[in-house]
């Protein structure tokens, strides 16, 4: 399929009622958004009266707090309760107090997610955001985390939004979706590096000889940076809660989760993988000597197998069938496993690398997403998620047969892993 020019270089639509035109969908939209949706709300239903799961304790305890107009913020929270004090806003809006309408407002920021997403993935690669949609719908890290009182999910529309409103140069309503993503978990304000250079786009490479004019227009992504190092130096740690905050240490970095993101990347998108090592071994051929491309996929699994350790507690405080639990112990404790998730992670990251970013600015992803998931020490896949959504935002499809057969791969390990959350067989 032929590329498409960036919708920046299209005109505008007329406006008025010009959104009919659009309503004349292709039958497969259609079909793939009337069975999602039926599939949305069927989730939805399936998790009606179950007992909170881990972390819902405390997030649904804090919204209750605020539901009942007290300000106390719970010692075990360690982010700042933006997240919660809306959700009880919109709780208390409705006339609801209960844990599944709490649920059904996460429900609902999933769908801001989603909506961010198609509009992020149509202005980088337009003709293509409908099937690459369906697809983080049943995206299996994601699919459970719609429907939890978790604040992930809020995060992930936040930070979609704003990398659109970058792309889209308007700065100002980057910076406010930046700031909003502060108050609800406020160490991805990491991801701030990447809007600046969504943000500058083409104009990266006139930064030297215009550098005043061109960072003159970026001044509104101070302001969450900003916001972010008052709160830092007003609590004395990233983590809110002063008693969780050994657990969430400041400014160190483990290799713990940026290995597994490779692995959980490998694992999600093996067809990709095969692609892009084809690719990988033609660009070796074209350059013999090209020694270094070589030893990417050596160092890789050297460095999961010396690198790789998940000796964070929590990564061994829950039952086994918690995956960031039992997959990140297993892959430490035994070494045939070790040694199949070191060519896992090392085939991934050689193969997922070979395709193409868009917009420009957008392989900003690899380092800032480097530092995010290194400053991490808890491995879990939850960690992986926003690098990976990203990638899927930005990257290129080489084969519409091997997108719809990744889509209907993630449907069938999505519907598993729901069933596993329902049953307490298998949890994030």
């Amino acid at each position: 399929m032929t590329p498409q020019s960036p919708t920046s270089e299209k005109p505008r639509p007329v406006r008025g009622f010009s959104f009919l035109e659009r309503a004349s969908s292709p039958p497969g939209a259609w079909a793939f958004g009337l069975l999602l949706g039926a599939l949305y709300v069927a989730a939805i239903v399936a998790l009606r009266l179950r007992a909170p799961f881990t972390d819902e304790i405390d997030h649904f305890t804090q919204i209750t707090q605020f539901l009942r107009g007290t300000n106390r913020i719970l010692t075990e929270l360690t982010t700042i309760p933006g997240y919660h004090a809306l959700v009880a806003a919109i709780m208390r809006a409705c006339g609801a107090d209960s844990l599944d309408a709490a649920r059904l407002a996460n429900a609902g920021f999933g769908l801001f997610a989603v909506a961010g997403f198609h509009a992020l993935r149509r202005r980088a690669w337009p003709g293509t955001e409908t099937l690459a949609t369906a697809q983080v719908l049943v995206l299996p890290i994601l699919v459970p985390l719609f429907f939890l009182v978790y604040t992930d999910v809020l995060a992930l529309a936040l930070l979609l939004w704003a990398a659109w409103a970058s792309v889209s140069r308007r700065h100002v309503l980057a910076a406010l979706f930046a700031t909003a993503l502060v108050g609800v978990r406020q160490h991805e304000v990491v991801w701030t590096g990447l809007l600046v250079l969504l943000a500058l786009g083409d104009d990266a490479g006139r930064l030297r000889s215009e550098p005043r004019r061109l960072l003159a227009s970026l001044w509104p992504y101070a302001v969450p940076v900003a916001v972010f190092v008052a709160f830092w130096a007003w609590n004395g740690s990233i983590s809110l809660s002063r008693t969780q905050a050994a657990l969430h240490p400041d400014a160190t970095l483990h290799a713990g989760n940026p290995l597994f993101a490779l692995l959980v990347a490998g694992l999600v998108l093996p067809l990709q993988v095969l692609q892009g090592l084809v690719a990988c071994i033609a660009a070796l051929r074209r350059r013999r000597r090209n020694w270094l491309l070589a030893a990417v996929p050596v160092f890789v699994a050297c460095g999961f197998w010396f690198g790789f350790h998940a000796d964070h507690p929590y990564n061994s405080a829950y039952p086994s069938y918690y995956v960031h639990n039992h997959l990140p112990l297993l892959i430490e404790q035994r070494q045939l496993a070790r040694a199949f998730a070191a060519l896992v992670a090392a085939a991934a990251a050689c193969a997922l690398a070979t395709f193409r970013l868009r917009p420009a600015g957008a392989y900003g992803l690899f380092p800032v997403g480097l530092l995010f998931l290194a400053a991490s020490w808890l491995v879990e896949l939850r960690y992986a998620l926003v690098p990976l959504v990203f990638w899927l935002a930005f990257r290129e499809h080489r084969s519409r047969a091997v997108e719809y057969a990744t889509w209907a791969l993630w449907l069938a390990l999505a519907v598993c892993m729901y069933l596993g959350t329902l049953t307490l067989r298998l949890f994030l």
